[in-house]
């Protein structure tokens, strides 16, 4: 009968699912976070599983009830047959003895088969109607309340769809009922732009935001979220299905996440944008999948892409055996329990999980006083451990007072192995407090690797719109001390719009190129510049030049120079030389 099998089928997935949602646990301690494709790989087929097997249960029980058929023969008297001739009749078998444990438990639970299968229909059915409400509120956000997006934003996603090989056209719509940007549809997919993202996020943030949307779209995850929800709604009643499809979500994200940052080049500029659009942030409709995310924290995410990998206290396959041994013996949360909690410390040993961690943002931000949040940020940095980057770039971008921002920018400068450095360019490139974006720029002089910041220092020296962070930029440059900033020091001397960046780029290239290069440039910026306050700078450089190198250009700039100005300092340096 059909209703026994799938009643049957439902009662089975119980311990079936459950003992596969316990291997997906066991796979997981073997993964290392970051293989974000394995691991999401192994959560969907997980989810897969689940539904195939309680419907091979039931296809294999339908038009028969073989548990009960069990019950009989194992409690019901044996008569003989025909071939048993005249001889005596057989005794009866004893029931309670004869019948097997299990037997007799689903003997007891078939009589309530029926009621599970109407319980079980009854949620499936409410379930639906909400997938289908959902579907169909999704549907309605590619036409209601749309607009055209500007040039520049269709440009920018035709770009990284090339870059990211998506074949599909994708249209850009902005929206103005979604807050965050959000992609929908399979055949043809729709990103749709909240005008908040389009105004509040720089074209940088917004082009990384949007390569997370498009690897959505790359990767067809609006059809497997769609099957998803069909699974969910047909399993719901099992909250290991829950915690297996949580897990796809998760992963998904951070599949999308790598695949942004590999188009975007900076995973610490990317999580800066992920903070930038958390402010905008609302649940997306349950079909729209957007850079938020659905699944997991993100904080959570942000400290997968930035933190360093954690030294391993033991291997992780030694882990991995751990957790199917105790998933075996004490069940599938205790696998978890111990997997999680396989590297802590002894008595006395302060340790810093991955809640505490998400939680510092909070409790800073809970503290009123500013001068108690400075105070907290000045403990978070004296730890200058790697994993306090995430909190400290986040109450740097939007704390609301300077000196808590200041303070979180110098704490970044001290975190072991230069781990801070990206969030330190991340917060010179994007903060909106131009008296952040300083102090973040001189921390980089004084502490980043040469490779990672002269782009974006001469960058910033060329663009920022503050010139005080123009002329900061240019001294991290020459700060660096490397061979490779005398380049940009010298575009910058001689091609800076603003008199006092070029009058500080003079001095810099001057301390740090060979004093023969530095002869050259000299006497260029005092016969060529516009500015007197520049060629001043190049006189007084001169003048510094080592074994008089500089005086025969002293002495012709006080007899010829144009300006009288010039002309008075090179006559002053020269007696001072004499």
């Amino acid at each position: 009968m059909m209703t026994q099998a799938l009643g049957w089928a439902l009662v089975d997935s119980l311990w079936q699912d459950a003992l596969a949602a316990a291997g997906l646990a066991a796979l997981f301690a073997l993964l290392p976070v970051r293989a974000a494709r394995t691991r999401y790989a192994l959560a969907t087929l997980t989810l897969a599983l689940m539904l195939a097997l309680p419907l091979a249960t039931a296809v294999r029980l339908s038009g028969t009830s073989p548990w009960t058929s069990d019950v009989v023969t194992a409690t019901s008297p044996v008569a003989p047959g025909p071939e048993l001739g005249l001889g005596p009749q057989a005794d009866p078998v004893a029931p309670t003895a004869a019948a097997p444990v299990a037997a007799r438990i689903r003997a007891a639970l078939e009589p309530a088969l029926p009621w599970v299968v109407l319980v079980w229909f009854g949620g499936v059915v409410a379930l639906s109607l909400r997938l289908a409400s959902g579907w169909l509120v999704t549907r309605q956000l590619r036409s209601v309340g749309t607009s055209f997006v500007p040039d520049a934003c269709r440009e920018a996603v035709a770009r990284l769809a090339a870059r990211l090989r998506i074949s599909r056209p994708v249209r850009v719509l902005e929206s103005a009922i979604v807050q965050v940007p959000a992609v929908i549809g399979w055949l043809r997919p729709v990103v749709l732009l909240p005008a908040s993202a389009l105004t509040g996020l720089t074209p940088l943030q917004l082009d990384a935001l949007l390569a997370h949307e498009l690897a959505h779209v790359r990767r067809y995850d609006y059809v497997v979220n769609l099957i998803q929800s069909v699974i969910e709604t047909l399993l719901f009643y099992h909250p290991a299905v829950w915690w297996v499809s949580r897990q796809v979500r998760e992963e998904r994200e951070h599949c999308c996440d790598d695949l942004a940052v590999a188009v975007c080049g900076d995973a610490h500029f990317y999580a800066t944008a992920l903070l930038g659009m958390e402010r905008l942030r609302v649940t997306p409709p349950g079909f729209a999948l957007a850079a938020a995310g659905r699944g997991g924290s993100l904080m959570g995410r942000i400290r997968r892409l930035v933190a360093p990998v954690q030294t391993e206290i033991f291997p992780r396959w030694m882990a991995g055996v751990v957790a199917v041994t105790l998933t075996l013996g004490a069940g599938a949360h205790l696998a978890v329990g111990t997997a999680a909690t396989g590297d802590g410390g002894g008595p006395g040993t302060v340790t810093i999980d991955s809640a505490t961690v998400d939680s510092l943002i909070g409790r800073v931000e809970a503290l009123r006083n500013p001068e108690a949040r400075h105070e907290a940020v000045k403990t978070l940095g004296s730890r200058r451990d790697p994993r306090m980057v995430p909190p400290l770039l986040a109450i740097a971008q939007h704390d609301g007072d300077e000196e808590v921002q200041h303070e979180a920018v110098k704490a970044l400068g001290k975190v072991r192995g230069g781990a801070g450095v990206g969030a330190l360019l991340d917060i010179a490139r994007t903060h909106p407090n131009p008296d952040v974006r300083r102090k973040a720029v001189k921390t980089v002089g004084d502490v980043a690797p040469p490779e990672a910041a002269l782009g974006v220092l001469e960058r910033l020296a060329q663009r920022d719109p503050d010139a005080h962070v123009q002329q900061e930029a240019v001294e991290a440059l020459g700060h660096l001390g490397s061979p490779q900033a005398i380049a940009p020091l010298a575009r910058l001397a001689r091609a800076q719009p603003n008199a006092q960046v070029r009058d500080e780029a003079v001095e810099q290239y001057a301390k740090s190129a060979a004093p023969e290069s530095a002869l050259v440039l000299l006497v260029d910026r005092l016969a060529n510049d516009t500015s007197s306050i520049v060629q001043v700078e190049a006189v007084e450089r001169l003048a510094r030049l080592p074994d008089g190198l500089g005086i025969p250009a002293l002495e012709a700039a006080a007899r010829t120079h144009p300006r009288r100005q010039v002309r008075v300092e090179a006559r002053r340096r020269l007696e001072e030389d004499r």
